[in-house]
Formats: C-alpha cells, structure tokens, sequence
C-alpha cells in the first residue's frame, strides 16, 4: 500500500499545491465542479500572519467559506484549528479543518480512491517536486491572483450557476456534501413575517423562529420580559411581605398595642430580622412600600400594626 505521504508538492491548474492531500482536496472539488480558489488572503492572528489554503467565494467576491488542509499530526492540528477560530471570531468567516479522516469521508462516494489520487499526486513527474522548496525557490512565493483572475473566477462561477446542465446539478451535489452554501443558490421557500417590536416587515426562510427583524429589537423585546418579570415578582415579594407583617403582628398582638411611638425599633427589629431571613429584604424603606405602596416610615408602620390589632383593616 502506497504510504499518505504530505511531502509533495507542485503545480495544479496554476495553484502550486503544498501536499498530496491539498491536491486530493483540489480534485474532489473540481470532480462537484466546485469553484474554488488557493491562499488568497494572509490574516493577522494577532500573535502570527497566517495564510489558510482554500476560498470559497459568492457570486458577488465575498468570502463564504476558508478551508485548511493539515497532515494526521495533531499538534499542527490543533494549531490550525486555534489560528481558524481567531480568523472566525474577527472576520465571521466560517473556517474548516480537513484531514485524513475527512478525506477519507469525502472520498467515500467518488468514483475513484484517496489512496489512488494521492499516489497520482506522488508519481507525477511533470508536476510534483520536493517540499523542500522555500522562499524565492519556492514556485508559489509572494504569487496573488489579480483582479483580472478574480473577476474571470467570478464571471465563470456565474455562468455555471446560470446553466441548466449537468455540472449545475453536480456543483449543487458538492456543495450539499461538503457544507458548503451560497446565497440564493437552493431556493426555499421564505415567508413574510413581521417584527414583534417595531412591527417592520422582513423575510425569512419558512422554517424559522426567528420574531424579530434585528437584533436591536430582539435586545429590546429581552429587556421588557426582564423588566415584566422583574416587577411581577416585586409585587409578590410585597404581597408576601404585606401578609406577612398581618399575620406577625396579630401573632404578637399585646407586644404591638404596648409598644409607645417613642420606642418603635425594639419592637419592630424581630420583625425585621424575620422578613430579611424569608424575603431577603431588610431596607425599612421597601418593607415600607410593600405595605403602603410608599415609604412612610416607622411610625406609619406600627400605626398600621396596631390597627390590625384592633382588627381594623380589611
């Protein structure tokens, strides 16, 4: 069995390919006649430059999709993977990694073997060279595409996606395979809805949830039901409070009626202690306001508890 072996690298369709597994990913792309582009873009890390292996590209230039292709070892692995999360989170690109195993996925269904591709790749003598090639020997140094080439990438992206043939289905198949989606290409069936906040109409796919139009507006309708359920269960804590500060005052009825508006605290700090262990409340003034609906003080408060007492209040 031929050894997987990455240290080739060479030309293919003018893209100097650093390893038998890129041109294996290359060539399952070209067999769905995905569109694809080679180490376009050099991104700033923040702690390294780093240029990802293959782009994917809309109708209208944008980046939909970067894919990085690594070798079984696990810490280029995982330094791939950190370096594509970072180019996620600061440019919202969505970013794969693919290895073996993913090319042995991918592989599954194609006409033709991994194992076979890549040893097309290796014995190759007109387009493969050693990988020691580097700097200003190497055949892809310091090479972008022009805009010329991006544009003629475009129009030919265009005119594919335009056709009714064959290659339209399998760009569609290869694209459903490898995740990979661009804007408008799948038609489904979107729905007029309108937004819970503002009321402004906007489209979205059949199957959505989603209720609002922004994401200002969904903030929006969160901080309401915040503040709905916040005062809801204010006015239950106050209920509670209000009941029990009855309940307590009836309960210890001859301490209440015997208490002088000259000495309030001493009676009302057992009560307080009470309401702060079961409430967790303990400000006078809002223990206060569950009563009275304001804060009245003290003197106020007792004066309500006598008049329980007296069984004065309904």
């Amino acid at each position: 069995m031929i050894k997987l072996n990455r240290g080739y690298a060479g030309f293919y369709k003018e893209h100097y390919l650093r390893s038998s597994y890129e041109y294996a990913y290359a060539k399952y792309l070209d067999y769905h006649s995905i569109p694809w582009s080679y180490e376009d873009k050099v991104f700033d890390l923040g702690y390294k430059l780093y240029k990802p292996d293959f782009f994917f590209y809309d109708q209208n230039g944008k980046i939909i999709k970067i894919v990085e292709i690594k070798s079984r070892d696990k810490k280029a692995k995982d330094n791939a993977l950190k370096a594509l999360s970072v180019i996620e989170s600061k440019h919202n690109i969505p970013c794969e990694l693919v290895s073996y195993e993913e090319l042995l996925s991918l592989y599954s269904d194609l006409p033709f073997s991994l194992t076979a591709t890549i040893t097309e790749w290796i014995n190759s003598k007109d387009t493969t060279i050693s990988k020691a090639a580097y700097g200003s020997l190497n055949g892809h140094f310091n090479l972008k595409h022009s805009e010329a080439v991006k544009k003629k990438i475009g129009e030919s992206t265009k005119q594919r996606w335009a056709s009714d043939s064959d290659v339209k289905r399998r760009m569609k198949e290869g694209l459903r395979k490898s995740g990979l989606a661009q804007k408008g290409k799948h038609k489904v069936p979107r729905v007029l809805k309108r937004c819970l906040d503002c009321g402004k109409p906007f489209i979205v796919l059949n199957t959505s949830i989603q209720l609002y139009c922004s994401q200002h507006c969904a903030g929006n309708a969160a901080i309401k039901i915040a503040t709905d359920v916040y005062v809801q269960k204010r006015k239950t804590v106050h209920q509670n409070i209000r009941d029990y500060i009855i309940s307590w005052s009836k309960e210890n009825k001859h301490i209440v009626l015997s208490t002088p508006l000259n000495k309030i605290k001493p009676t009302l700090q057992p009560l307080l202690q009470n309401i702060q262990e079961l409430f967790d409340v303990k400000d006078i003034r809002v223990i206060s306001k569950a009563v009275f609906g304001e804060d009245r003080g003290r003197k106020e408060l007792i004066m309500f508890m006598k008049k329980v007492c007296n069984e004065n209040v309904c």
